[in-house]
């Protein structure tokens, strides 16, 4: 049976990104980027709840052991918010660390938790395009709050995801059009050894790779912005498996969920970019029917009050 692609009752978003599956209460969170709104999408009554933050958040992140904390961006920030999705505003209560301090109009972008909790994130370029200077990054932070630049000369870091068995980390710079594999150690959290596993140019494929998630075969799943589809790749032989159409052409990112973690949830946008695209751009969209299943979505560890 063919994948079967269905939107979410989500209003339309802006610029919808950072969807993460919370298994303990079966919801979906995620952003609208651009109107600086955090959403949550619960899976069985199908309602979903949205607040406002004054500054555009580009991750969104549970923090292990703390009911309704959440580490998001705020600029080159990475902050602590508290927010229960009743009805009432977030509280930003510390910020955890900022970066880049030579580089003042970047912006943190996507960040996920690594198998021990750390937190990755990137940045944003000021200048962001092929022969501008890369002044992005890529940093991990400890539990103590310990900022740690991993990879610098980036475009606009996106899409991480590791693969514990492989001692692998995966790594999207979105300009380059490329992904690459570092050799990841669980147990320091350091990277080494950068090589590109997967090019959309030299696989003559359109489009700019951004968010990515990874299943429990080993396999990469790609977001393609301006490309109007979903990429099944394998990284270890540099190969294209699958391509699930997506009816917007500005796919954002994904991630697995569902009780089983057999749903992939794709964020889209509608920004002009070529031109604004037609709905249902902005919607997120729950594909089922992969015959496959993701890890669960990891929550931050923080050790320090």
């Amino acid at each position: 049976m063919a994948p079967v692609v269905e939107a979410l009752e989500i209003s339309e978003a802006r610029l919808g990104e950072a969807p993460h599956w919370h298994s303990e209460e079966g919801a979906l969170y995620l952003l609208d980027i651009e109107s600086a709104t955090l959403i949550k999408y619960e899976k069985e009554t199908r309602k979903y709840v949205t607040a406002k933050l004054e500054e555009k958040p580009h991750f969104f992140l549970p923090i292990e052991g703390k009911k309704n904390h959440f580490l998001v961006t705020q600029g080159r920030r990475v902050v602590e918010i508290e927010w229960a999705a009743d009805g009432n505003p977030p509280k930003i209560l510390r910020t955890i660390t900022e970066v880049d301090h030579e580089y003042l109009k970047n912006e943190l972008n996507d960040g996920k938790a690594d198998p021990l909790g750390r937190l990755f994130t990137g940045s944003i370029s000021e200048e962001h395009t092929p022969g501008s200077k890369k002044t992005g990054a890529l940093y991990r932070i400890d539990p103590d709050g310990t900022t740690t630049k991993l990879a610098s000369e980036i475009y606009v870091s996106n899409g991480l995801c590791w693969d514990l068995k492989a001692k692998a980390f995966y790594h999207i710079d979105s300009v380059s059009r490329a992904i690459q594999r570092f050799d990841y150690d669980v147990d320091t959290g350091n990277i080494s050894n950068p090589r590109v596993v997967f090019s959309l140019a030299d696989n003559e494929l359109k489009g700019f790779p951004d968010g990515m998630t990874i299943d429990t075969d080993g396999n990469l799943w790609v977001a393609v912005w301006a490309g109007s589809n979903v990429l099944k790749i394998d990284p270890r032989q540099s190969l294209l498996l699958e391509t699930i159409p997506i009816p917007a052409p500005q796919v954002t990112s994904l991630t697995f969920g569902g009780p089983n973690l057999d749903i992939l949830y794709v964020t889209t946008a509608r920004v002009d970019f070529e031109g604004i695209p037609d709905p249902p751009s902005g919607s997120t969209f729950a594909i089922t029917g992969l015959n496959v299943r993701g890890h669960p979505n990891l929550k931050v560890r923080l050790d320090y009050n």
